[in-house]
Parts: structure tokens; C-alpha cells; sequence
């Protein structure tokens, strides 16, 4: 399957199997993730593999997400932002955040290209689950994102917006690709 391809198959999916994938399919598609550019070189994410069907449980009541109970897993992407700090005196979350949709972009890619199906939670109680999952006080929890197979046929043709004001040349605003006039001599 080709880049282009994965990208438009790539799905936000509610409905999991009961078939849970090999772990070392999801390890593979975070080692990909982790690829991803850092900011400063400095790897600031970690990732929480969660398959305790009790845990998961337990995160799904915390987010009120019934369709979290049956992915066989949910990875918890956190990150470090003190770390950037000591590099960056300003913008270290802006940072941060480019960081994770990178590495994220990757993970759920990849994920895609493996036959998995996966979506993004971004809304969570954070102290409630650093709780249950014992994340440190110094690490943010930037996303959960449930993987899976998908029960029955996935969605994936999705109309996206036209890049009609969405794409400039030159300045914002310009829609109009124009070439600079060639002087002759």
C-alpha cells in the first residue's frame, strides 16, 4: 500500500473486534512513532501500552467513552516538557505540541498500514488516570488512542475541505499560483 494510499484509508474508528493484534505489531508502529522529529533533539514523549481489560475499563469510565472498553488496547502518549525547557525559554509548549502531532501522525499511519484500527481521545480526566496508570506528575498526558481491528467494514471516504482558502502562494490570501514574468535582455 502506498503513502498516499494509507493516508486516505486512515480512519477514526469506534468499533473494535475482539481480535486483539500482536504486541509486537503495536511495539513496531510506536518504535515508529518515536521517530519522529524532536524538538532540540530531545525525545520528550513516552508511551503507555495499556491491555489490562480491568484498566481499560476503568479508562473508559474515567473519559464516559463506552467504545474504549472494547479496543484490546489504548496507548496513553505523554510527555516531558521539562526537558525542552532547559533548551527553550519561550514556546517550550508550543513545542511540545508539534512534537506529539508528529510523532502521532507517525503512530496512526503506521498503525493503518499494519490493518489496524485506532482513533484519538483528547478529552480525559487527566488526574484520574494518572492515577490509575501511575503516570508521574511531571509528565502531561497529551492523547489516548485505542487500537485495535475494526468490526466490520471501516469508513474511510471522507470528504476533506477544498483547498480552495486553505492553500496561498506568496502571501495569505493569494489563491493564484503566478509565475514571475521573465524579463529577456
Amino acid at each position: 500500500m502506498g503513502f498516499d494510499d494509507i493516508v486516505k484509508k486512515r480512519a477514526a474508528v469506534e468499533k473494535f473486534s475482539s481480535k486483539k493484534p500482536a504486541m509486537e505489531k503495536i511495539t513496531e508502529a510506536v518504535m515508529i512513532a518515536n521517530m519522529a522529529p524532536t524538538p532540540g533533539n530531545v525525545h520528550v514523549l513516552t508511551y503507555t501500552l495499556v491491555d489490562d481489560p480491568e484498566k481499560i475499563e476503568a479508562v473508559a469510565d474515567a473519559c464516559q467513552e463506552d467504545y474504549l472498553k472494547f479496543a484490546p488496547y489504548i496507548i496513553v502518549v505523554c510527555s516531558e516538557p521539562r526537558l525542552v525547557k532547559r533548551l527553550y525559554t519561550g514556546n517550550t509548549e508550543k513545542y511540545v505540541h508539534h512534537h506529539v502531532g508528529y510523532a502521532v501522525e507517525n503512530l496512526l499511519l503506521k498503525l493503518t498500514e499494519l490493518g489496524f484500527a485506532s482513533n484519538i481521545v483528547e478529552l480525559f480526566p487527566d488526574d484520574l488516570l494518572r492515577n490509575l496508570l501511575r503516570i508521574p506528575d511531571n509528565h502531561e498526558i497529551e492523547l489516548l488512542i485505542p487500537v485495535g481491528f475494526a468490526l466490520g467494514k471501516e469508513k474511510t471516504s471522507r470528504q476533506k475541505p477544498s483547498l480552495y482558502n486553505r492553500l496561498f502562494f506568496n502571501e495569505f490570501g493569494n489563491r493564484f499560483y503566478k509565475p514571475f514574468k521573465r524579463i529577456r535582455r
